[in-house]
């Protein structure tokens, strides 16, 4: 065997090779550890990446003309950064030099005064030029970390101020740095229009895991708050060549936009009108809202608390309050009477409450007034007058021996009830004493359930049915009433009011919401013929036509109006004091419920007024929460319905058409009043708060006719 010679010395020298490529390896790795580790360990701790939650822009809400109710601006906390040395930090800014931070920081310094007027709003500015000044100087003194300057700059005011002396410089130049988060702007008013309604978000998280910042905590922004909220992205903050460069590992998607039902000039009239009515009365509060009595379409929603002068918005208690409903159930009795034929319209009770023999009927112990004589009438007349004794009289003699059909006869119309009632829902329900319903807080997670006595509860007693014929013992929301309402205008069809028409992202609809009927048949044709009949009569002569000036007992507002006819029904009743558990102390709940125009009705409303704080005795529907429904009657009917020729009077033929300017954002200049000539009161306050004057007072309704000057001040004149 004989060994080639050539190939090991091959061999050798690759292995020579091997090792001394190897121990350049080791060697150049031993330099890098040992000899530069200390500079490559700082410069890889500069080079530090930080991972971000990257938050999607939530979606906005608006009402069914496109108008926006709620959307989300970006604010900023500003703070100015001083731990930088002679050399360029980490971030690549440099030390600033102390004359500069002395001309720009002094008590007058154009920096100080910059930070003293940043905020349009002169009420969120609380420092002076000098405060700031001594802060900053400190501050710079003792090289602090990110010293807060301003907390919530709105987006216009941090723009503004990015063009003030100093502020102007780049980043690296002037140690700024800048947090921006979302802030949920409702353009018009934080606690009017339908702001209860609409809803708020969480401002930070809480301690569970469903209260995040910037997720829904009350209203549609809740209910809605899968589709507003989008999904969170990811990225990372990277430091490349001494900047901070964001990179995106993951986009986040934006939320769905939620189109409401709303329409804005309704809502306007409706704000206006009940605001007016709770402070003219110094009542407590007071909520509304109307329907469009063939779809179901929530128009216009209010709920207000007086606080002096003013109203806001304070909770939604159209679908939050259980209340007593007082005597607009009255008509709810006299419809089971009529449909299971215990009565007609023409049967006649007497009250026994005459003008000069008034006593009340007293019902198992249980004194049942009438705050007006009424004496021997027909059904039809004792609803019209609204009478307690007459009602009660009526139901007791029908249904005393079996007061469990009444029940169930209410039952059967579904207002109380929007959903299929089975075996095991129906023997929860006696086994509770109520009937409950849920359905509402779909779109309203606060929705409070209607409560109504049952006979196997542990609540009923021998005066029960009586009370409840009445409008006791029954706690409703409001929205049930007006459900109801709306079924007799709506040639007896019972519909589920709704308030969210439409979810869309990118043109593509992720929800719908259609007219949902809950009852094709309320009653009979002739038992709905009998109960408009007198729903007419309460205004037309009744406890909501009020008395004219030349009546000798004085004027008194109401329901009735020459210019539309209205139809419905009144209700007092006494409001539960928390307190003692008795109905005495708390005032009243005062309503109108009722729809128009009568004949071809197009709108359903309620109108609820609690009158604690009032100082009136004698408290009533008609004359209290009626001109609130009358008003808007007027106007509505005037601004929608549809009329034929023959109903213009001749001097209302000039049919020019009265077109108003509409806001347009890109002509706001902060701090420079804008020229509103021409708008509408929405459109005017939208483009004055936008360029930052909040603090707007408006004299009269309609279009603006006249500013008082072109800059400068915070007054304009409506006409």
């Amino acid at each position: 065997m004989k060994i080639n010679l050539g190939y090991s010395k091959r061999f050798f020298l690759i292995g020579i090779l091997l090792l001394l490529y190897a121990f350049i390896i080791w060697l150049q790795a031993w330099r890098t550890l040992v000899v530069h580790g200390d500079a490559y360990r700082s410069k890889v701790e500069e080079m530090h990446n930080t991972t971000r939650v990257l938050q999607p822009i939530r979606g906005f809400i608006f009402a069914e003309g496109g108008e926006l109710l709620a959307g989300s601006l970006p604010e900023y906390d500003v703070f100015l950064e001083f731990r930088s040395t002679t050399k360029p930090d980490y971030r690549g800014r440099i030390n600033i030099p102390p004359d500069t931070i002395a001309a720009y920081f002094g008590p007058n310094g154009a920096g100080s005064r910059a930070l003293a007027n940043a905020f349009s709003n002169p009420s969120r500015n609380v420092k002076s030029a000098s405060r700031f000044g001594e802060e900053v100087r400190a501050a710079y003194k003792h090289r602090a970390a990110n010293l807060l300057v301003l907390r919530a700059l709105p987006y216009l005011d941090y723009k503004h101020l990015r063009q003030q002396p100093y502020f102007n410089k780049s980043a690296n130049r002037n140690g700024l740095v800048i947090e921006e988060r979302a802030h949920r702007y409702l353009p018009y008013g934080e606690n009017r229009m339908a702001s209860a309604t609409i809803g708020t978000v969480y401002t930070k998280s809480g301690l569970d895991s469903t209260q995040q910042a910037g997720h829904g905590l009350r209203g549609i922004e809740k209910g809605f708050d899968k589709y507003l909220a989008g999904k969170p992205g990811l990225g990372i903050r990277r430091l490349v060549r001494k900047r901070n460069t964001d990179v995106t590992i993951e986009a986040p998607i934006d939320g769905a936009n939620v189109h409401t039902t709303l329409d804005i000039e309704m809502q306007e009239i409706l704000d206006y009108e009940l605001n007016k009515r709770i402070v003219e009365l110094h009542a407590a509060e007071g909520w509304a809202a109307f329907m469009e009595v063939k779809t179901g379409k929530i128009r216009a929603i209010s709920n207000l608390c007086r606080v002096g002068d003013h109203c806001i918005e304070d909770r939604n208690h159209l679908f939050e309050d259980l209340t007593d409903p007082g005597s607009t159930f009255k008509t709810v009795s006299y419809m089971v009477m009529l449909d299971d034929g215990k009565i007609t319209p023409d049967t006649v009770i007497n009250t026994g409450n005459f003008p000069n023999d008034q006593h009340e009927w007293n019902y198992h112990g249980k004194a049942i007034r009438d705050d007006h004589p009424v004496g021997k009438a027909t059904m039809d007349e004792l609803v019209v007058q609204s009478s307690n004794i007459g009602v009660a009289k009526a139901v007791t003699r029908a249904y005393a021996d079996n007061p469990q059909r009444y029940l169930d006869k209410i039952e059967e119309i579904g207002f109380l009830n929007d959903r299929a009632l089975n075996d095991s829902d129906r023997a929860e329900i006696k086994h509770l004493g109520y009937l409950r319903n849920i359905d509402f807080r779909k779109e309203f997670p606060g929705a409070r359930a209607a409560r109504h006595r049952q006979t196997t509860g542990k609540t009923w007693s021998k005066v029960s049915l009586a009370q409840i014929s009445y409008g006791y013992e029954t706690q409703i929301p409001g929205i049930y009433m007006l459900q109801f309402y709306n079924a007799i205008a709506n040639d007896g069809k019972l519909i589920r009011p709704y308030i969210v028409d439409h979810v869309e992202k990118d043109g593509k609809t992720l929800y719908k919401q259609k007219t949902t009927v809950i009852n094709k048949k309320i009653c009979s044709k002739e038992t709905l013929k009998a109960v408009r009949h007198a729903l007419e009569g309460v205004v037309e002569h009744g406890t909501a036509s009020g008395r004219p000036a030349s009546d000798p007992k004085g004027p008194l507002p109401g329901v009735k109006t020459d210019k539309v006819k209205i139809a419905g029904k009144t209700g007092t009743a006494q409001r539960l004091n928390t307190a003692t558990g008795r109905y005495s102390g708390a005032g009243h709940n005062v309503s109108f419920v009722g729809y128009f125009p009568a004949d071809e009705p197009e709108y359903c409303g309620i109108v609820v007024i609690n009158s604690q704080g009032s100082g009136i005795a004698n408290a009533g529907g008609g004359f209290m929460a009626g001109p609130v429904f009358r008003h808007f009657a007027e106007r509505v009917f005037a601004l929608h319905c549809h009329r034929s020729m023959k109903d213009i009077v001749a001097d209302s033929t000039d049919m020019e058409p009265h077109v108003k300017r509409e806001a347009d954002l890109a002509e706001v200049v902060p701090g420079v009043v804008p020229n509103v000539k021409g708008m509408g009161a929405r459109d005017a306050l939208l483009m004055l708060e936008s360029a930052g004057f909040h603090s707007v007072n408006i004299h009269g309704t309609g279009t603006v006719v006249a500013q008082t000057q072109s800059a400068g001040t915070v007054t304009i004149t409506l006409k």
